[in-house]
């Protein structure tokens, strides 16, 4: 099953970023539930029990003894705020 992602996602996928959760084959969002002692629940947008993996895109900066730089301090908010505006911090 290849790429069904329509222009409009494709777009936002390219400006925004990528969904929280996407399945591996068709790159259409997935919904995971999470559920305290149990599996989650998962739900897909392309509507089949696929079976492909669930990718979880993230992204980090790794500081030492010393701290971040300024840059890195920059990046940082940066990505706080993009995570704020499109709703994908956990």
């Amino acid at each position: 099953m290849p790429d069904q992602r329509t222009d409009r996602q494709r777009w936002a996928w390219d400006h925004v970023g990528p969904p929280l959760y996407y399945c591996d084959e068709c790159k259409l969002a997935v919904g995971v539930d999470p559920i305290e002692g149990q599996a989650p629940i998962i739900t897909r947008a392309c509507g089949q029990d696929c079976g492909h993996g669930i990718i979880a895109p993230r992204k980090s900066i790794l500081a030492g003894e010393g701290g971040l730089s300024m840059t890195n301090k920059a990046r940082m908010l940066l990505w706080k705020i993009e995570a704020a505006l499109t709703g994908r911090c956990v």
